[in-house]
């Protein structure tokens, strides 16, 4: 689990900067949703063969991924696999996410 928390900290998360920097060109915007492409794709693998990103339970790690998936399809308007779709609208269901999103005015 830790390993794949600090993938998605270090090759996930860092990668949306230019999506929160009012000074981004599109061009970085761009480049930097090819290399999100990328990790969503190793992440999207992971999920194969098991119901959550670690294994068949749910984790910290499924809930910061669900983070960064949001980004994505909120903040940056990227396209997301199936897969990763199929995946972000499991954990929507889940009483603690859908509580949280509430509260936090996301949904």
């Amino acid at each position: 689990m830790l390993e794949t928390i600090a993938f998605i900290s270090t090759e996930v998360h860092k990668g949306f900067k230019p999506f929160f920097m009012p000074d981004s060109t599109d061009a970085a915007k761009k480049a930097a949703g090819g290399n999100l492409a990328r990790r969503f794709a190793y992440l999207e693998a992971q999920l194969a063969e098991r119901n959550y990103i670690v294994g068949d339970s749910f984790t910290s790690a499924d809930c910061y991924f669900f983070v960064m998936l949001m980004w994505a399809q909120k903040k940056a308007k990227l396209p997301l696999p199936d897969t990763l779709t199929r995946y972000f609208d499991q954990l929507t269901q889940r009483p603690s996410i859908r509580q949280a999103v509430s509260e936090e005015g996301l949904g």
